[in-house]
């Protein structure tokens, strides 16, 4: 993630508006790029934290990262494998034991959330994801038989049919994640991506059908070869069908990946903007909220553990690549996209030795943790919610940035609310920036993607 906004001020602000910069998605703070690598034995101090940061609440949400795909698309620098000669129950058997291994630390919680992701957590059978499901309930749930609210795959269309959907409706799974992209087939097999008929629109309007509380198609603007009409044909179709939540991100570019090997290494701002624009207002005129810069909603739509996650609510997350993001210390369990398969022997290997796997990380300080909830949820900011995490009131504590942003037009504050107008929700990820550390601007300034 590039530093772009040191400190919130107009003219910075401003400069950096007229040149068309556009910022990278921030979804998590500290952004990973500001993660450190942990001291060889952290088992003692790891493991307090963790149990401090599980008992503070009553709620806990679980993610797990399945890390297996088909293809590794051109954008992603996520961490995946496409070697599927691995022994796939062998790494859900890995995982309940790493989630075990936790289990121990915590009294049994209210789970609020369950998220597969990856990768392609499809790609399991929905016997071993009900697996997942039940045991991970067993292990934490104080009520082991009552599904979450939340209880969420993201699924690649092309590893699915009708039958199988059903299935994984039947194995407890109650949101689904369509990781389209496109639905533009000429952009789709330009990512790598292998998708036959079935697997195109009839496919999201089968599982319209299934029962699923909320189906959430993934869409991406800035694409290698998008063009403003076809970008606008995804969302129209795809609004069109009506699905619960629609997600339009904006394409974030990173080394080592198959568009930096092809030369595409830069897209113009101006076009990302203008594409949001283009979403937010189709989308709109279909009939959606939108809820945030990136997700519009309906019927019961959203992204629970999402919303959990920036209410600093625990996220304990398990497998390789996993990252969990918790009251005093956010961290993962390794990462590379160059040394794909040894990450996942990394992780098999610690878990299989009864080790916490995770890497590296970043410790949370009270200071932290307001620039969390701030940068987060600045386009919604509940004035009485940080008061009560924080015992101050967020417009003392960032005084000037706030004050910076009214002056512009970009938000607005009343007695409970600090929310980004529209103009501020366009620029929301460059006003995020400005909420940064100097610590967290520092490493991320240092961070080296050879990792």
């Amino acid at each position: 993630m590039r530093v772009l906004l040191d400190e919130t001020t107009a003219e910075g602000l401003s400069q950096l508006i007229y040149a068309g910069v556009h910022a990278d998605y921030v979804y998590m703070y500290p952004p990973r790029q500001a993660y450190r690598p942990f001291e060889p034995d952290i088992s003692g101090s790891f493991g307090e934290l963790v149990e401090r940061s599980l008992a503070r609440f009553d709620g806990l949400n679980l993610y797990v990262h399945v890390p297996f795909c088909r293809q590794i698309c051109s954008f992603c620098n996520l961490y995946t494998t496409n070697d599927l000669r691995r022994d796939l129950q062998g790494y859900v058997d890995t995982v309940l034991m790493e989630a075990a291994h936790y289990a121990t630390l915590t009294d049994k919680k209210q789970i609020r959330t369950v998220y597969l992701g990856g990768g392609t957590p499809s790609i399991l059978t929905p016997a071993q994801i009900e697996q997942l499901i039940t045991t991970l309930l067993d292990l934490f749930s104080s009520t082991p038989n009552h599904i979450p609210p939340e209880t969420a795959l993201e699924v690649d269309p092309s590893t699915v049919d009708a039958g199988k959907l059903r299935e994984l409706r039947s194995a407890g799974i109650n949101r689904i994640n369509l990781g389209y992209q496109s639905m533009v087939e000429r952009e789709v097999i330009h990512i790598g991506r292998r998708r036959g008929d079935a697997a195109g629109f009839q496919l999201l309007e089968e599982a319209l059908t299934v029962g699923f509380a909320n189906v959430c198609v993934d869409l991406i603007y800035g694409l290698q070869h998008q063009t403003d009409d076809n970008w606008c044909a995804s969302v129209r179709q795809v609004a069109d069908a009506g699905p619960q939540t629609i997600c339009a991100y904006a394409l974030t570019l990173r080394p080592y990946t198959g568009y930096q090997r092809r030369g595409y290494g830069q897209i113009d701002g101006r076009v990302l903007y203008r594409r949001f624009d283009m979403a937010d207002q189709i989308l709109r005129d279909a009939g959606y909220r939108r809820e945030t810069h990136v997700r519009w909603v309906k019927d019961g739509g959203g992204y629970l553990q999402k919303v959990n996650h920036w209410g600093m609510q625990n996220i304990l997350g398990f497998g390789a690549g996993a990252r969990s993001y918790l009251w005093e210390i956010d961290y993962r369990n390794s990462y590379s996209v160059r040394e794909r398969n040894g990450v996942l022997d990394q992780y098999a290997n610690a878990v299989d030795a009864g080790k916490w796997p995770a890497t590296d990380g970043f410790f949370m300080s009270d200071e932290e943790r307001m620039r969390k909830a701030a940068a987060l949820n600045i386009q919604s900011l509940d004035r009485q919610w940080f008061f009560q995490l924080f015992g101050v009131d967020p417009l003392v504590v960032f005084e000037r940035e706030i004050a910076t942003l009214t002056s512009l037009g970009m938000c607005h504050i009343d007695d409970n609310l600090v929310t980004l107008t529209d103009i501020g929700t366009r620029y929301r990820d460059l006003i995020a920036q400005g909420f940064f550390s100097t610590e967290v601007r520092r490493r991320l300034r240092k961070f080296d993607y050879n990792e």
